[in-house]
């Protein structure tokens, strides 16, 4: 902290950790009369060693837009026609809970469902006002995001891992993964880099040849969808080869020889005929990874997002433990928690009852999702529209801009046409918050006291700047959770909740704010001293629990929908690298680049469809159906039948929620097969048609300034 003398203003700076995506990046706050003025990378923080994206550079855009919502709104016109009527918290907040009080009674509380988006580390808050509500039904993007892996690895070997970079990997297998650019939490590109610099040898496996592929080693541009496949090939190759672990195979997995019979069928040739991908690179490649002495696998989010999304990662994870890479230095690290009241516990999962559990929406059939307490936005839609297993009554959601997020937006929206109360928790007035009954603004990562519990930390997201009329997530839970007559389950207070949180750490909030960052001590090899936490011990090749549940014990491929002549592509997706998901495209940092959502095609795709660079098109999944709208860019980095949408675009400055969504891709994501344990939307892999825009469009719809 530093002064100029007393005489003029006062400046100083603050530690804390961004939260623009989810990486959580170190960040340094400067304050000039307590206002935030400048916010930069953190050099001295470990593990982003003073990275800062284009994203983070936006923050103070974020705090100070003027279209952030400064007041509670109330609808007073027909959904969807933006008539509002501004109201204090109090009278917002209390209709909310006589609407909820009175639809539980009238409906149970089943029949309200809390949402969110992305996590900005309050998803353990929303699961505990769930669970202390009575209700079994959270949705949110887990089934196409972190949770498909998650649940592999769990169900598999009993804990989550992540790349140990910092052990020096003799190579990474970056699986659909593009990490210099998508920092997951608490991992940052920097850490692959630093690894790269020192000899780490990079496998990219993606359909596109990103900025990453391109300087990798090896590149496999395989077929979007067909991961499960490829996986299942180069374990049949390493188990031929003789390139497994013998040891590790023997002292520590089950199920190795029926593994080794299940994938006699996915040859070098036959994986060939699937991905796309000639016989030598997958055996190439396999090679590198398995003969390694060090190595990992950084598995991206693209993975969960076809019907294929589970087993892909649950393939992965099978290959890393035979290949002995589990839990060692270079190799695929499981998490150690810190003692941390935090997303294992501070959801009270014991609040909700045995019989209220049983009532999950579409945990009957999407089993291993429901495992986690999330239900498939997809479920959650037929439930609403049939009123099927019961009535949907109310939606309340913390950071989610469905409506772009979300898969088959035309179901969604009828869906929403249904419920009797939407409340919208958000800085903006998103095309889903344009629908709600109430909104509530809240705070950005710079207006919040966290605590942010990652795989290799616990760090103070600080306090620095309260924009008036805006509350956190957390403040809203608390208030809500008090006039639902459940104040009992929470706290008096966010600061005592902070402190409750770090009581298995013997420190407060205010001596952990002084601290800033505490790092998780890496231990290796931990199953040696008492095994894998699963119920055998061992790590599971052939799971009898997924057997138990009515699925196959081992990963299986299924055939994703074929390309046809109406619709010739694939298509896959994937977010701009200055945006994150839906969000940000309002911020002139971030949107002064790219105005309109791009289609990216091969030169031969465009020369056959006889399109140019910046030509208009529209997409579709069915002739005759829904279009998206998008901008031509063409890019050698494509295979010539495979084109990329840049997902989850929305246009900020158009009034009409049908105008702001013309680009969404989600559009045209609906009525394909999803995958049977999480219910994972195809986003990816989607055949798909395209014609040159049959009239002008605005391409530019918000004004920067």
């Amino acid at each position: 902290m530093t002064t100029n003398g007393g005489a003029g203003p006062h400046v100083s700076r603050v530690k804390s950790v961004c939260r623009m995506c989810h990486g959580g990046c170190g960040a340094v706050i400067e304050l000039v009369d307590g206002s935030p003025t400048r916010i930069h990378g953190d050099p001295e923080n470990p593990t982003s060693e003073g990275y800062f994206c284009v994203k983070g550079k936006a923050s103070l855009d974020l705090l100070h837009s003027p279209d952030r919502l400064r007041t509670p709104l109330v609808r007073t016109g027909r959904r969807g026609t933006g008539e509002f009527e501004p109201v204090g918290w109090d009278r917002a907040l209390g209709r909310i809970a006589d609407e909820l009080t009175a639809n539980m009674a009238r409906y149970g509380p089943e029949s309200v469902v809390l949402g969110q988006g992305t996590d900005r580390n309050y998803q353990e808050w929303v699961f505990r006002l769930a669970n202390a509500l009575g209700t079994p039904n959270v949705v949110g993007p887990a089934h196409v995001c972190f949770y498909p892996r998650v649940m592999a690895s769990i169900l598999t070997y009993g804990g989550f891992t992540f790349c140990d970079y910092e052990g020096d990997p003799e190579v990474v297998l970056l699986w659909g993964s593009n990490k210099p650019n998508t920092h997951s939490d608490g991992v940052i590109g920097i850490k692959l880099l630093r690894a790269v610099e020192r000899g780490s040898k990079v496998v990219a496996i993606d359909p596109r040849k990103t900025q990453t592929a391109a300087r990798a080693d090896l590149h496999l541009p395989l077929r979007p969808g067909t991961d499960c496949a490829l996986a299942l090939g180069m374990i049949k190759i390493v188990i031929d080869e003789g390139w497994y672990n013998r040891q590790f195979v023997a002292d520590h997995t089950s199920g190795f020889d029926e593994l080794a019979e299940h994938v006699r069928r996915f040859d070098p040739e036959r994986v060939g005929e699937i991905t796309g991908l000639a016989p030598d690179l997958v055996l190439e490649a396999t090679r590198l990874y398995a003969t390694a002495s060090r190595a990992c696998v950084e598995a991206g989010t693209g993975l969960s997002q076809n019907r294929n999304s589970f087993d892909t990662h649950r393939s992965i994870a099978l290959l890393s433990a035979i290949c002995g890479n589990l839990d060692a230095p270079g190799g695929d690290l499981m998490w150690d928690p810190m003692p941390v009241d935090g997303r294992r516990s501070f959801p009270r999962s014991d609040l909700l009852s045995a019989e209220q559990e049983k009532k999950r929406i579409g945990g009957d059939v999407h089993k291993v999702l429901s495992m986690t307490g999330w239900v498939a936005p997809g479920d959650l839609q037929r439930a609403i529209l049939t009123e099927s297993p019961y009535r949907v009554s109310s939606l309340v959601l913390f950071g989610s801009n469905i409506l772009a997020s979300h898969e088959d937006t035309g179901s969604l929206r009828e869906a929403i046409a249904k419920l009797d109360l939407l409340v919208v928790c958000d800085m903006f007035l998103t095309p889903t918050a344009r629908l709600a009954d109430v909104i509530l603004p809240v705070s950005s990562w710079l207006e919040r006291d966290q605590i942010v519990e990652f795989n290799s930390y616990i760090a103070a997201r600080q306090k620095v700047y309260s924009l008036d009329g805006c509350r956190s997530d957390e403040e809203i839970i608390l208030d809500l959770a008090e006039r639902l007559g459940l104040g009992h389950h929470f706290f008096p207070s966010l600061e005592a909740a902070l402190d409750a949180k770090l009581a298995g750490m013997g420190i407060t909030w205010e001596q952990f704010k002084k601290t800033g960052y505490i790092p998780n001590e890496k231990r290796y090899h931990k199953y040696r001293e008492s095994g894998f936490r699963t119920r055998s011990g061992r790590v599971n090749l052939v799971n009898n629990a997924l057997i138990s549940m009515g699925y196959k014990g081992l990963p299986e491929f299924k055939a994703l929908p074929e390309p046809t002549r109406d619709l010739p592509y694939i298509m896959t997706s994937a977010h701009a690298r200055q945006f994150y998901n839906s969000e940000f495209h309002q911020l002139p940092t971030t949107a002064r680049t790219q105005s309109a959502p791009h289609l990216t095609m091969s030169p031969h795709a465009a020369e056959r469809e006889e399109l140019s660079d910046g030509d208009m098109v529209e997409v579709f999944a069915r002739p005759g159906g829904r279009v998206v709208r998008m901008k031509v860019r063409i890019s050698t980095g494509l295979d010539t039948n495979v084109v990329m949408a840049d997902a989850c675009w929305w246009y900020p400055g158009e009034l009409s929620v049908d105008e702001s969504l013309t680009s969404s891709v989600n559009l045209i994501t609906g009525g394909n097969p999803t995958d049977e344990h999480m219910g994972s939307a195809m986003l990816r892999g989607i055949p798909v048609g395209i014609r040159r825009a049959r009239a002008a469009g605005r391409t530019t719809r918000v004004d920067h300034g």
